[in-house]
């Protein structure tokens, strides 16, 4: 029973000591780097979390490497999310591990690959899939996320070429109408005679604002 207890203790002590020392060679987590060419001033955030504008630097779990969504946006652009769904075996990593962290139970030949139960249960075998568009490797433990945004206006900020027309022209109709008043009530007045009013009449009707 004494030895079981030992043998319990023992292994707890070792799946400890193992757990850093994994992740130094798995890396259960990895730097991204996300750039937006030529929108400096575009804000970035990724799975619905703020990180950045034009630029963002964070820290990824490897085994989330497929599960990122990065979401960038312009002041009066409409928001794109780039979404990356691949991930890709680090078979140095694995093999690294097994070989590097490999032990035996207490008193016996039978090996203890503690390393490997580590770097399985936090994800360490992965990394991002360089085949997926968008992604770069820098170095091991780097990678970059290029997005590249179209920056498309919002609906309700484009102006209708249509609709600014149609302004124009009843801003155009009420200034040729005022005018027409005031030269009506000079001609009342007497301060126009009726072929000097038909004269600024004809004008005002032909002519078009400027």
């Amino acid at each position: 029973m004494k030895k079981r207890i030992l043998f319990f203790l023992l292994s707890v002590l070792i799946a400890l000591s193992f757990s850093s020392c994994a992740t130094l060679i798995g890396g259960e987590k990895y730097n991204a780097k996300v750039q937006v060419p030529g929108h400096p001033n575009a804000t970035i955030s990724v799975n619905g979390q703020y990180k950045g504008e034009g630029e963002a630097n964070f820290l990824v779990k490897r085994r989330d490497a497929n599960k990122l969504n990065i979401t960038v946006q312009e002041e009066n652009c409409e928001p794109e999310t780039t979404s990356f769904t691949k991930r890709s075996f680090r078979g140095w990593a694995f093999v690294g591990t097994l070989i590097g962290w490999t032990g035996f139970v207490p008193y016996t030949y039978i090996p203890l690959p503690w390393g490997v139960v580590v770097d399985a249960s936090t994800g360490a075998w992965w990394k991002p899939d360089v085949s997926e568009q968008g992604v770069s490797k820098i170095d091991y433990d780097h990678f970059l996320y290029t997005i590249n945004y179209k920056a498309i206006p919002k609906k309700d900020v484009v102006t209708n070429p249509k609709e600014t027309s149609k302004e124009d022209s009843y801003s155009d109709a009420q200034s040729k109408a005022g005018k027409l008043r005031e030269l009506k009530q000079l001609l009342d007045e007497g301060i126009l005679t009726q072929e000097e009013y038909e004269k600024e009449k004809a004008k005002i009707l032909s002519s078009e604002l400027q």
